[in-house]
């Protein structure tokens, strides 16, 4: 009777190892292997996000037995990292003289990180970084990153939210720094817990839409854009009727306006001084009606293979000085939060007032594809963007 009871506990032992491990293990060839996901809490403390080992059996029970012993011997191992962080965070706080140093600062650890990652990256990558962790530095000093604390972390957020920036960008600037501590953590091989990851950051609901701009106030931009006929006007009108980005306008080369052909047209492509936002921002776009003229008259007056030479002086293109010099002189003809960037969302809603498809959209503002089928193909013939274009001029 003992003997019964004992082996139908051992039966349902096995079932539940069964049920619990099967999804672990994935055959190649004959051979069982066991895959499994890191927890996303713990990836910092792997180079890969799944773990596959083979079993080296091709028995289904052996596997099984070896899956549950994997297992267990994983999820002990997680759990032990997990109680040492909250050890860390709410128990034991050590005296800094009793601390082990990793010998590396915060500015360090960012100099490793553009070392490795910024070689190949532009200005602006290497202008994130430095801004991100000059923050840190002025919050809570270039300490060794064995020092900083959790603590310190929320010190950090509650410094850029007092300071005035969105949630959005508050994630933004920890993603950074915990990338570049991260990275320094791997790197040398130092034993502790990145203090900037699992911060919480309110969600304050602070972000700020931009608004597009009337069609009445688009025209009566592009009738003075007209009228005082500058290098300025000229930016804002091939905008207005293209829905480009002001920095793919300011890093125009001649060489990129075709102004012969049958339908005349933007080249836009990556250059020495600009590169673009996203893959989907290299395209063609037709030019009709203020942004043609625009386009011919920045053509007519480039004097340095650059259409706008005023921008193109450095070894970098200069849109942020566009851009203020834009925005201000807009002011006064379009209500308050209107900016040069509206124009893109003017554009978006103006190819919906005439029913254009929305892939037809995403080819001619460079936004990235709805779904992945609109990634095949050679994209829209210039004829048909020209087209829906010619409707809203």
């Amino acid at each position: 009777m003992v003997s019964t009871f004992n082996r139908l506990i051992t039966l349902e032992g096995y079932a539940k190892v069964l049920h619990i491990n099967t999804s672990y293990l994935h055959i190649r060839g004959s051979t069982y292997y066991y895959s499994r996901r890191v927890p996303q809490d713990l990836q910092e403390k792997y180079s890969t996000k799944k773990i596959v080992v083979s079993l080296r059996t091709k028995s289904k029970r052996t596997a099984l037995l070896s899956s549950s012993h994997l297992s267990m011997e994983l999820e002990g191992y997680w759990s032990s990292i997990r109680i040492k962080r909250v050890v860390k965070k709410y128990i034991h706080t050590p005296d800094s003289s009793s601390l082990s140093l990793s010998g590396i600062t915060i500015d360090e650890a960012k100099g490793c990180y553009l070392d490795l990652k910024g070689k190949t990256k532009p200005k602006s990558f290497h202008q994130v970084a430095d801004r991100n962790i000059q923050y840190v530095v002025d919050v809570l000093g270039n300490k060794d990153l064995s020092e900083y604390t959790t603590i310190d972390a929320g010190k950090f957020r509650d410094f850029l939210l007092n300071k005035g920036l969105a949630t959005s960008s508050v994630h933004r600037v920890f993603s950074s720094v915990k990338s570049i501590v991260s990275l320094a953590i791997k790197e040398r091989g130092i034993n502790i817990v990145n203090p900037f990851l699992d911060i919480y950051i309110p969600d304050l609901d602070d972000v700020k839409k931009r608004r597009p701009i009337a069609i009445d106030d688009i025209r009566h931009i592009q009738s003075k854009c007209r009228s005082i006929d500058d290098e300025l006007r000229w930016m804002i009108s091939i905008i207005s009727d293209t829905g480009m980005r002001l920095a793919e306008v300011v890093g125009l080369k001649a060489d990129d306006v075709v102004l012969s052909d049958e339908i005349p047209q933007i080249i836009i492509k990556p250059n020495e001084k600009r590169r673009l936002k996203t893959k989907q921002s290299e395209r063609i776009v037709p030019l009709v009606g203020m942004s043609l003229w625009g386009a011919t008259q920045a053509f007519k007056n480039q004097p340095n293979g650059y259409l706008f030479a005023r921008y193109n002086k450095t070894d970098q293109s200069n849109a942020n000085s566009a851009s203020a010099a834009l925005n201000k002189w807009m002011r006064g003809y379009v209500d308050k939060g209107v900016v040069m960037h509206s124009f893109r969302h003017s554009m978006r809603d103006r190819l919906r007032a005439v029913e254009c498809p929305s892939d037809i959209i995403d080819s001619i503002g460079g936004w990235s594809k709805g779904s992945i089928g609109e990634n095949y193909g050679s994209g829209y013939p210039l004829k048909v963007l020209h087209k829906w274009l010619k409707r809203i001029e």
